[in-house]
């Protein structure tokens, strides 16, 4: 923009340069050729009162030592009869416009037409015209528009390394910005950015800095309310569903003992979203702690199938290409946590289907779990989204719980384990991965 701001402002000077030099030259030569015509009616005075042509025309003739760029001269009498004329040996006949003879000048081409009155006593007895070849103003205009060239590319080199160096002081800042608004959004950690400037983007940036205190407060204070409410609730519920398990025992009858049944299933439910939101609390203050051990993912894997086969009776989970006897360094029941999310998901975002596939595979140093199932799927724009906290995709049927904590969860502590979790997904259907490091051989 400084650039073509540069250019725009130079291309109208330099043609306000040259029109106006063209144009003094054009008035200046408009000038000397009346003076000139003057100088030519007053010689030839005598030569009408006396009606002399021949001294007539040796004046006119003596012009071509005065003024070599006039090629045609005329002497008309008072009733608009030529008189005299002088052409310019070598020069072609050009035609008079029609309009010469009432202005004092007129320019066609490249040619200067001037007329000039003859007066004696105060009356007008005829009339000088006086044609002008214009080759030097040919000159004259190229010699400008070369200079005007010359002088446009250097002020536009000029102006090239001017702007650059104010780029670079200007996208410095607006970059860094830019990428601390992007970390901000990826990782959720802020800290405010110094600058020293006084303009429009020292405003933007300290406006950004205000901001983003503001959000950090908000959230604070949302992560503190999370923390103090899932732990006042935890204690409570706790007793609530001792009491309910009590009655299960001592109760028999029907329906009492069903209506015991549905209340102690949603309290297991409050139990998941409490033990989630204390499990994003402790993400958030860095108090979730992992207790690394070594144990046999494949055994994992059946005993994570068998439980959650046992709650599920609308899906088959299918077990495929098992890797046997592969043994990771991980927080045993942290995985089976992640497990246990990504296979509920499976099933609950599946809803008309039958199977779930789980499959174990090696690769170099890591075990890879695939989790697929042939669901809605998740749209390619939100693949990244979903593992957000609090982040649920856009278009899922209203009644599908959820609060979008599980994949967040699961994203945190397979990060903690230096692994990876990522989603593939098509129209129909959608493949969870992750990663864990295995036990190297000695």
């Amino acid at each position: 923009m400084q650039v073509f701001t540069s250019v725009l402002v130079l291309t109208i000077v330099f043609l306000v340069f040259v029109i106006t030099d063209i144009r003094s030259y054009k008035q200046r030569k408009v000038e000397s050729m009346e003076s000139l015509a003057q100088v030519v009616g007053t010689n030839c005075i005598s030569t009408l009162e006396f009606n002399d042509d021949d001294a007539a025309k040796q004046i006119l003739e003596e012009l071509h030592t005065v003024s070599p760029e006039i090629i045609q001269a005329e002497i008309t009498d008072k009733d608009g009869k030529l008189f005299a004329t002088y052409i310019k040996p070598g020069a072609a006949n050009f035609p008079v416009p029609a309009d010469a003879n009432e202005n004092k000048f007129t320019f066609t081409g490249n040619r200067l037409f001037v007329t000039s009155p003859i007066i004696s006593n105060n009356s007008t007895i005829g009339k000088v015209l006086l044609q002008v070849e214009l080759s030097e103003l040919q000159q004259i205009k190229q010699f400008k528009y070369e200079l005007a060239a010359l002088l446009f590319l250097f002020a536009l080199l000029f102006s090239f390394l001017i702007a650059f160096f104010i780029q670079g002081y200007i996208s410095k800042r607006l970059l860094r910005l830019v990428n601390t608004i992007k970390r901000v959004s990826k990782t959720g950690t802020y800290e405010p950015i110094a600058d020293d400037g006084k303009d429009e983007i020292s405003t933007l940036i300290a406006a950004f800095n205000k901001l983003m205190q503001q959000v950090q407060e908000s959230q604070k204070r949302k992560d503190e309310f999370i923390g103090i409410a899932s732990h006042e609730l935890k204690t409570p519920l706790t007793s609530i569903k001792g009491y309910m398990d009590l009655l299960k025992l001592k109760e028999d009858r029907q329906p009492n003992k069903q209506f015991l049944e549905k209340a102690l299933q949603n309290i297991k439910k409050l139990e998941s979203l409490i033990s989630d939101l204390l499990d994003v609390s402790k993400i958030q203050t860095g108090q979730l702690e992992l207790t690394i051990c070594e144990f046999d993912m494949d055994v994992l894997l059946d005993e994570t199938i068998a439980a959650v086969q046992m709650v599920s009776t609308t899906h088959q989970i299918i077990r495929e290409n098992k890797a046997k006897n592969e043994i990771v360094i991980a927080d045993r029941q942290r995985i089976e946590q992640v497990l246990v999310n990504l296979l509920s998901n499976a099933i609950k975002y599946s809803p008309g289907e039958k199977e779930v596939f789980v499959e174990s595979k090696k690769s170099g140093d890591e075990l890879i779990i695939k989790v697929s199932d042939s669901g809605i799927g998740v749209p390619k724009e939100e693949q990244t989204d979903i593992f957000e906290r609090f982040y649920r995709t856009k278009g899922i049927s209203t009644h599908i719980s959820g609060f979008g904590l599980g994949l967040y969860i699961c994203k945190d502590i397979i990060k903690r384990h230096q692994g990876k979790i990522w989603v593939e997904s098509q129209a129909k259907g959608s493949a969870f991965y992750f990663s864990l490091p295995l036990k190297k051989s000695e």
